[in-house]
């Protein structure tokens, strides 16, 4: 949808907010793209021309070898593919506990599902510092079933549930037309067949918008991974970068850490753009 239709273009006032925006985007967009550029002229540079007292944002000389050494040095590979596992396995399980949940409570309607979701969306108030130790706790005995610390398993679980993604796509399910729903029933249907073949297909923008979500809030995470996962091999790409920006990293590596880190987010996005701006459509998000 266009910021401002062709009929108000017409009008001075249309005319002004448009050359406004105009204005705004060539001063905002530079200072947003600038410290991307930055980062990446950084990871070509040598740590003196880095640090000289007069910056300049294309390096002298393109050293391109600071990249493969950095990854090298560090195995960082191995933390990438860490990451990437946990982050598949959290979408795969938090979206089929978060799909199955919201449409019991928006279809379904289970006796007491004002209360489940209110339940629900309340756990989204509790901070996670104040349950990383009981989590901690509870999986060095799991169910009489042995420790599961030091395993993916154990963060697979602690992130297989998400009060937002309940409650987005409850309110996403709440919007389809009940009349759907009705001709299913019509047709034979069982609940389990309606949502595999009415309610998922059309909720490809709003599952989008979750699984997106969930890939940069994993992605992202510090304090589980840390607590959980103590065994270097098992670390993070995050808790890797904390690591090594905490000892004797120099600004090179630093830079290549921070670019390799980055690198996912925008080939996801890029990806997922289409389906992004669908579901912010259709559910309403704002930002």
């Amino acid at each position: 949808m266009a910021a401002l239709q062709p009929v108000e273009m017409k009008s001075v006032k249309g005319r002004i907010t448009y050359w406004g925006i105009i204005s705004l985007l060539c001063v905002g967009v530079p200072l947003q793209v600038f410290p991307y550029l930055w980062m990446l002229s950084g990871t070509l540079k040598s740590n003196r021309e880095i640090t000289r007292p007069i910056p300049n944002l294309i390096p002298d000389n393109w050293l391109w070898s600071n990249i493969p050494n950095t990854i090298t040095q560090y195995d960082l590979l191995r933390n990438v593919y860490n990451t990437f596992i946990l982050c598949g396995g959290t979408i795969l399980i938090q979206c089929s506990i978060s799909v199955l949940a919201a449409y019991a409570l928006a279809k379904l309607k289970p006796r007491g599902s004002k209360y489940i979701l209110l339940f629900f969306v309340g756990t989204m108030m509790i901070n996670e510092q104040a349950i990383a130790i009981p989590t901690f706790l509870m999986f060095q005995n799991f169910m009489g079933l042995g420790t599961l610390v030091n395993s993916f398993w154990s963060l697979l679980l602690a992130f297989s549930a998400w009060g937002w993604a309940i409650f987005l796509l409850k309110g996403f399910f709440d919007g389809m037309p009940s009349e759907l729903m009705e001709a299913g029933k019509i047709d034979g249907a069982s609940a389990m067949q309606m949502l595999t073949a009415i309610v998922l297909p059309l909720s490809k923008p709003v599952l989008a918008v979750v699984m997106l979500n969930t890939f940069m809030a994993v992605y992202n995470q510090f304090l589980f991974p840390l607590v959980l996962l103590p065994d270097s091999s098992k670390w993070t790409l995050m808790i890797r970068i904390y690591a090594i920006s905490s000892g004797r990293a120099t600004w090179v590596e630093i830079m290549v850490l921070l670019t390799l880190s980055t690198i996912p987010v925008m080939i996801v996005y890029m990806f997922a753009q289409k389906y992004i701006v669908q579901g912010i459509a259709m559910t309403g998000l704002k930002g």
